[in-house]
């Protein structure tokens, strides 16, 4: 338990934490499920039913597995057991049906939902973008040594991060790493950008067809930017989070408005338990630790020093989530018209 009250309010970034490197290997999704209850005078919780958390397990989301192993949703009341989904739109789709209540999820589906339903509570930020953590990479045979040399051949898109509603416009990117990526291209391009295209499918497929010269370049997470380079001798090309786009909140953890105030006691304890999973996540040690115990893992405890990761806020800052806005309304992805209310997005203690 922790010493000050659960589900404080999440307004307040701390300073960032020095970047690492670490090795993920993405498989299947996950979903956790917790159990619900509500707090009492004596700071315990009665636990009064099953709430499932539905996420794709990776490096964004690896603190709920920490939480989990170190036993910090048990020592909030809350139970939790692991359950599977394989994409960010799937996430989305458990909340709307009730299958789930809880989700971790790309901020790109987050607020795109959110737009199209105002429906949804931010309950913790859960990953930021960090320097070479999402890499359009190609091989030195290619000759693609900067954005310049993107023009003109499609790039490999990661599949699970696009939006369901993508492509509905001509040349709304279809996801935010696609957004972010063009973003910072847009220094090199300028208007140039916005006319490159992108193939979205499976990363180990990115990998193949890299490989084999169907792709030029392909926008990579980890462990695949780590088997690029070790495997086929890959180089990056372009960092999709730096320039205007570096620290940028990248995922989250949210809930329905109506869930949320039914259960304002088991969202305040999921509050604390994530909060301090991330605090430890933050530190050396922690995730490389939990990441070879990820159902289906590939890491083995050498490998899970390698790969590059963002930071694990402990609170949520309204300034950083709505550059995340801002950068999507730029992009067509959101309406100009109807701004996201993100400080009524955000779950405080009572709310």
């Amino acid at each position: 338990m922790r010493s000050e009250p659960v589900g404080r309010s999440l307004l307040n970034r701390k300073p960032r934490l020095a970047h690492q490197r670490l090795l993920l290997a993405v498989t299947a999704g996950a979903a956790l499920l917790v159990a619900a209850g509500c707090s009492t005078s004596s700071g315990t919780t009665q636990v009064s039913g099953t709430v499932t958390i539905a996420a794709v397990p990776g490096i964004d989301d690896a603190p709920l597995y920490l939480a989990n192993d170190k036993g910090y949703f048990a020592a909030d009341g809350l139970h939790v057991r692991i359950d599977s989904v394989s994409s960010q739109s799937q996430v989305l789709s458990a909340l709307e049906s009730n299958q789930a209540q809880i989700g971790a999820s790309d901020y790109g589906t987050i607020f795109t939902a959110e737009e199209a339903q105002g429906s949804l509570r931010l309950l913790a930020d859960g990953f930021d973008a960090g320097s070479g953590s999402v890499e359009i990479m190609s091989l030195p045979k290619y000759g693609i040594t900067n954005a310049l040399g993107l023009q003109g051949s499609p790039i490999g898109l990661p599949d699970d991060s696009t939006l369901s509603t993508a492509g509905q416009a001509p040349g709304v990117p279809d996801s935010l790493y696609a957004a972010a990526a063009r973003d910072v291209m847009s220094d090199y391009l300028a208007s140039g950008a916005s006319t490159l295209t992108w193939s979205p499918m499976p990363q180990p497929q990115e990998m193949q067809e890299l490989a084999s010269g169907q792709l030029k370049a392909a926008l990579l997470t980890e462990p695949y930017i780590y088997e690029a380079e070790t495997q086929y001798g890959a180089t990056p090309v372009l960092d999709a989070f730096s320039s205007g786009t570096a620290n940028l909140p990248i995922s989250g953890y949210v809930a329905t408005n109506t869930w949320v105030k039914a259960n304002p006691g088991a969202a305040a304890d999921f509050q604390a338990a994530l909060e301090q999973a991330q605090a430890q996540a933050s530190m050396t040690g922690p995730i490389q630790q939990i990441l070879p115990k990820l159902p289906g893992s590939l890491f083995t405890t050498e490998s899970a020093d390698l790969a590059t990761v963002g930071t694990y806020p402990t609170s949520t800052s309204v300034t950083e989530l709505q550059r995340v806005t801002e950068l999507m309304t730029t992009e067509s992805m959101i309406s100009k018209t109807s701004p996201i209310g993100i400080s009524q997005m955000l779950v405080n203690s009572g709310s």
